[in-house]
């Protein structure tokens, strides 16, 4: 139990700290910078799909350059609110967890295996991935003990498949991406209209009470599944 609280804490505690972060570089931009997060915003909203699509190639960009993708996940939330912002973030996951895929497992798998080979996380993801590949997989994207652009090249290196992979880098950063959109558009609307969206309040303290139920699921799944091949 004690594990599993720690885990979420640390989740929820670094999204914490990116949010204080771009929260703080967002208000210095609108108060001393003659509002320029609103004037993005307002650019943003007059330049139909080709933000979002610039976003996304960037965010994609990020990913595959092994950049971190917390911060590409709040900015989305700043400046295309929660809803577009975790569609962009979850559309751009897919694409960048893709590429970086078949990059490590025909390009960079021997780099990545003479790199990582004595590592003891990418040791233990290799071995379980033999046994519970879907639910280890489900695990190191909820709990991301190695950072998500980093893991991709990871698990090509190891022999999971490519669907099961994908599938589950992208629908199991659902609860996190939520949260981490959600903190960003709070952000958005208090630093530019001094208001606080209550629903989004709601939905960013459901997103973090997920994640923590998540953790707690797969991880109980996983040590009954070890405990029972003990036994």
């Amino acid at each position: 139990m004690h594990s599993e609280k720690y885990h979420s804490k640390k989740i929820i505690m670094h999204g914490a700290i990116i949010l204080f972060v771009v929260g703080m570089v967002s208000f210095m931009a609108e108060h001393y910078g003659e509002g320029h997060l609103s004037a993005i915003t307002a650019w943003i909203e007059a330049s139909g799909n080709f933000a979002p699509f610039l976003f996304v190639v960037i965010n994609v960009v990020g990913m595959v350059l092994v950049l971190p993708q917390t911060l590409f996940t709040v900015v989305a939330g700043v400046l295309f609110g929660a809803l577009k912002g975790t569609v962009m973030c979850l559309v751009s996951m897919a694409v960048g967890a893709s590429l970086s895929f078949i990059l490590g497992r025909f390009v960079f798998r021997g780099r990545v295996f003479k790199k990582f080979r004595d590592d003891p996380n990418f040791m233990k993801m290799e071995m379980l991935s033999r046994k519970h590949p879907i639910k280890v997989l489900a695990l190191s994207r909820i709990v991301p003990v190695v950072p998500y652009s980093i893991a991709n090249y990871l698990w090509a290196a190891t022999g999971v498949r490519f669907l099961p992979y994908l599938v589950m880098s992208v629908v199991c950063l659902i609860p996190e991406t939520i949260f981490m959109t959600a903190g960003g558009h709070l952000l958005s609307a208090g630093v530019r209209m001094g208001t606080v969206n209550w629903g989004m309040l709601a939905v960013l303290a459901a997103a973090a009470a997920l994640i923590f139920l998540l953790v707690r699921a797969v991880r109980h799944s996983l040590e009954e599944d070890s405990n029972s091949g003990c036994g």
